[in-house]
């Protein structure tokens, strides 16, 4: 019984793999244009890097900025939703899973019926893309940060505030530190799934916007398969150097708290 469930497992796991394995694959074969003409070689890697490195620019620039944003802004909602227990609080909490349930295409829609006239016209600008990123990957961020700062016992920023520290600065000076490895993996994950957003992005985005997923979904449309697996494993390095930071930091949570 034992060796089935293994078996089960791993066999689970390698169709799990398998897909991504052959994206790899694929992004060293041989091509000319779009057509694989056989053998290994960096042609596709090549083609991303003189067609189209403002969309790998793109992609970073906007993520980074919507994962600074996320990390501040989620860091004070965490704050509010944690240690403040009313019945605003609450609501503060319920509301913000809106977005990560609402499917990005109809926030895409709601975006371009809400900023597209003076005074916010921001349709067809980077700014629209940051802003949807910000608001549908917020709730990652939030919940990172509040999960540690529940095991922050209030009673330290008490004693930082009894030995003459204002409030903000127990919170500055002390929680804040306590929660960095929590807010840093809050933000990784947000990265994470910023970098790969399409749903919402695909509805926005123009030419000078383009995002590396658009660009894999245009590739793949035209039949630039190449293109669209050297962006693809780009893609899969940078969500794994990313998850690989979060499960340390998980790690080193842990130790800390023990």
């Amino acid at each position: 019984y034992g060796a089935f469930v293994h078996a089960l497992c791993y066999l689970i796991v390698a169709l799990a793999t398998l897909p991504i394995a052959v994206v790899i694959y694929t992004s060293f074969l041989q091509t000319n244009g779009p057509v694989f003409s056989g053998g290994f070689g960096l042609n596709s890697y090549a083609r991303v890097i003189q067609e189209v490195p403002d969309v790998i620019a793109n992609t970073f620039r906007f993520s980074l900025v919507a994962t600074l944003l996320i990390t501040v802004v989620g860091g004070l909602m965490s704050y509010v939703i944690v240690r403040r227990e009313t019945r605003m609080a609450g609501f503060l909490d319920s509301i913000l899973m809106v977005p990560y349930v609402v499917p990005g295409v109809v926030m895409a829609i709601g975006f371009l019926l809400t900023f597209n006239k003076p005074p916010i016209d921001l349709v067809g600008t980077g700014a629209i893309i940051v802003l949807i990123l910000f608001i549908r990957r917020l709730p990652y961020g939030v919940r990172a940060t509040s999960s540690v700062l529940r095991q922050i016992k209030p009673s330290i920023e008490e004693a930082a505030v009894s030995l003459g520290a204002s409030p903000p600065g127990a919170f500055f000076k002390v929680t804040v530190p306590l929660m960095m490895p929590g807010i840093v993996a809050g933000a990784m994950m947000s990265f994470i799934t910023a970098i790969n957003e399409l749903s919402s992005t695909l509805l926005l985005y123009t030419a000078p916007t383009t995002t590396m997923p658009v660009r894999v979904y245009n590739a793949v449309l035209d039949g630039e398969f190449g293109i669209a697996a050297a962006l693809s494993t780009i893609l899969l390095v940078s969500s794994g150097l990313c998850v690989y930071g979060v499960l340390r930091l998980s790690q080193s949570k842990e130790n800390a708290f023990v």
